[in-house]
């Protein structure tokens, strides 16, 4: 997936995104450790990413360690290794020379890899700008926005955090930028009619205000899921709602919208009355009470609007 386009600004036009694409810039010309925080599926990665390619060490590697996975498919030994003091070593994190080194999902450390890594920061990186006695690799590190209340209750490592923390990115979630969700969905749908060799449909307006208020929990990953599910299952030419992984609740009156104010209020209090009646099998007494109006006036309005006399 791609969020970046050709001259590597991140998508969107909102403030919100505006903000970070100029830390990110302005990132690239630090010599800093950055930590970067956002929801999942909101860029994190890509955002580590842009900031390698269009800093000065770009041709450098870019080394990406998926934290989760130390100590369960990766092994811990073969992230860190060992150095003889002149930056030489098999570990992963040696790899990345002056380039970048991403630590991804930081917060799913154990407390011993975390103290691990703190030995390792202020042992062989790169700090305050000037090259420790191994490595000079900037270290990128992500997580969730939760992971600053979990190192200030001492949950995460408060000066791992601090430390990773010199320079911060907080990445917004979609629903707080919705007016980049329409142009995000339209990338995304333009590219994945190009691979799958597509006409490129219109939006029909029934897709536009479903994907406008949905809250995307999973971000900008979601919308592309979500535009690719669509343009696979959908006929050429067409998109269709039905297509969509979620459907937005409603306000249960939506429908009355476009009612006059007489015929809403009329089909609210058949709605509540039939509903009444039901549930106490017909008894127009236990039906008044909880409708909390008098059964002179319930009998009144079941002639009102035609339902049948009950027992």
């Amino acid at each position: 997936m791609n969020f970046i386009s050709d001259d590597l600004n991140i998508l969107g036009s909102s403030p919100e995104i505006s903000r970070v694409r100029k830390a990110v810039k302005a990132a690239a010309k630090l010599h800093n450790h950055v930590l970067i925080l956002g929801e999942v599926g909101s860029g994190r990665s890509f955002m580590a990413q842009a900031i390698h390619n269009i800093s000065q060490g770009e041709d450098e590697e870019f080394v990406n360690i998926q934290c989760s996975a130390i100590g369960d498919t990766i092994d811990a030994d073969e992230v860190f290794g060992e150095s003889d003091g002149s930056g030489k070593s098999n570990g992963h994190l040696f790899k990345a020379g002056n380039g970048t080194i991403h630590l991804e999902s930081i917060d799913r450390l154990s407390p011993d890899l975390q103290d691990r890594l703190y030995n390792f920061i202020t042992t062989y990186t790169r700090r305050n700008g000037k090259n420790s006695k191994a490595i000079s690799a900037r270290i990128v590190a992500s997580a969730e926005p939760a992971l600053e209340e979990d190192a200030r209750k001492r949950i995460f490592r408060f000066d791992l955090f601090q430390e990773l923390g010199s320079f911060r990115i907080d990445v917004p979630p979609i629903r707080e930028r919705r007016q980049d969700i329409l142009l995000i969905f339209t990338h995304f749908l333009e590219s994945f009619c190009k691979e799958f060799a597509k006409p490129v449909p219109t939006i029909p307006y029934a897709i536009f205000e479903e994907i406008l208020e949905y809250d995307w929990p999973g971000n900008v990953e979601e919308i592309r899921n979500s535009v690719r599910n669509m343009v696979i299952l959908s006929p050429d030419g067409e998109l269709s709602p039905e297509f969509l992984p979620f459907h937005v609740r409603k306000n249960p009156l939506e429908s009355l919208a476009a009612s006059d104010l007489p015929t809403a209020v009329s089909q609210v209090e058949k709605f509540l009355i039939k509903r009444a009646l039901a549930r106490f099998e017909g008894n127009q007494s236990r039906a008044a009470k909880i409708l909390q109006v008098s059964e002179a006036a319930l009998r009144y309005k079941m002639k009102k609007y035609g339902l049948a006399s009950a027992r």
